[in-house]
């Protein structure tokens, strides 16, 4: 029997990495994918329900998991794709990222902030969270390991990495099998999630795997959180909706830290940050709205646990902003994979920002 270029290289990723498949779009061409099995919210949030994680419901129907890019992405033909020691996109703003994922097929789609959840909760329960290109080519943590750089400027130094050639402490899982830079090279654009004037706004569940346009600006879609009773409410478009989960900022510059609550006081065009472990929540947002925050991997859900500095960063006073997640090659010890950012409009980029596209079999 004769084997072409696609069946040799499903063969080679079996024998290398037997927990990754290879799943073609609507034009033939190949991305390495990482399967993520659904669980639980109890299983990896402790005192969680026994809902199933959001990341895992589509249109209200439950799916039995989700595959993820293993790289971060490249672009051929505008597409996103997911392949070894490649130079990664940059330069990318979200609208580019979405349909690049989007139009190779039903069931691509942006990593949505809910599947990242996900896995940084699950690499969190299983007691590590992963390093990776945080500080020019290698992790602000390791003093030895390295990874290859991508061709650059000798100017500037190390940037960019080529996908996958880190240590296998740059995989979710440390293992060749895992999901590699999470963490550094490049934030990366997740979808169905923003920030308007400071309110959270969401595609419930994981929706938005499924419809590109249900994410525009003025989309019907967008749900507030009901703080009061964690439902889906529809938001009032001015960020004002009452009693919807909010964020606001308290104290001066970056001394100051992040509050979840139902009214701001402290609104501002700019963007604000804090260490993730100094994040603090009113205690009027009912258990239901907070463990959809833990399940977002917005707050951190186990006081005991190290999450090595992670640090957040919002901007409350602009009419909407848009979630990269991960830190670059230059944000040091701030990033890691609960490390997050809504602090970007629609129509920005910057050489840090990258993306990974997700799949869901759907009918």
């Amino acid at each position: 029997m004769e084997m072409n270029e696609l069946d040799l290289f499903r063969l080679y990723v079996k024998i290398a990495c037997p927990g990754n498949e290879i799943i073609t779009d609507d034009t033939g061409k190949p991305s390495v994918m990482v399967y993520i099995p659904k669980f639980t919210i109890n299983q990896v949030i402790a005192g969680g329900s026994d809902a199933v994680h959001p990341a895992f419901i589509v249109n209200g129907v439950e799916r039995d998991g989700f595959y993820i890019s293993k790289y971060e992405n490249i672009t051929i033909d505008e597409l996103g794709y997911s392949l070894p020691a490649e130079i990664p996109t940059n330069t990318i703003g979200i609208e580019r990222a979405r349909s690049s994922c989007f139009k190779k097929g039903k069931g691509w789609h942006l990593t949505t902030f809910q599947e990242w959840g996900a896995v940084a909760l699950w690499c969190k329960k299983n007691g590590f969270l992963p390093h990776g290109n945080t500080d020019y080519g290698r992790d602000k943590r390791e003093q030895i390991y390295k990874a290859i750089p991508a061709p650059y400027d000798k100017n500037e130094g190390i940037k960019r990495v080529l996908t996958g050639t880190g240590p296998l402490t740059w995989s979710h899982d440390q293992s060749v099998a895992g999901i590699w830079d999470l963490v550094g090279n490049l934030s990366e654009w997740v979808g169905g999630v923003r920030v308007v004037y400071g309110e959270l706004q969401v595609l419930k569940d994981n929706d938005a795997s499924d419809i590109l346009n249900a994410q525009g600006p003025d989309s019907e879609a967008w749900c507030a959180i009901d703080a009061l009773t964690g439902e889906y409410i529809k938001p009032d478009g001015n960020g004002t909706t009452t009693n919807s989960v909010k964020a606001d900022y308290i104290g001066e510059g970056w001394g100051g830290h992040w509050r979840i609550t139902t009214s701001i006081k402290s609104k501002e065009n700019a963007i604000r940050r804090c260490d993730m472990s100094h994040i603090t929540i009113d205690d009027c947002v009912c258990a239901k709205a907070r463990e959809l925050l833990y399940c977002y991997g917005f707050l951190q859900d186990d006081p005991l646990f190290d999450y090595q500095e992670q640090h957040v960063y919002m901007n409350n006073g602009a009419p909407e902003c848009y979630m990269y997640r991960g830190g670059y090659w230059g944000s040091g010890a701030f990033a890691g994979v609960f490390c997050w950012s809504l602090s970007w409009g629609r129509n920005l980029s910057y050489e840090g920002n990258g993306f990974r596209a997700s799949y869901i079999p759907l009918d």
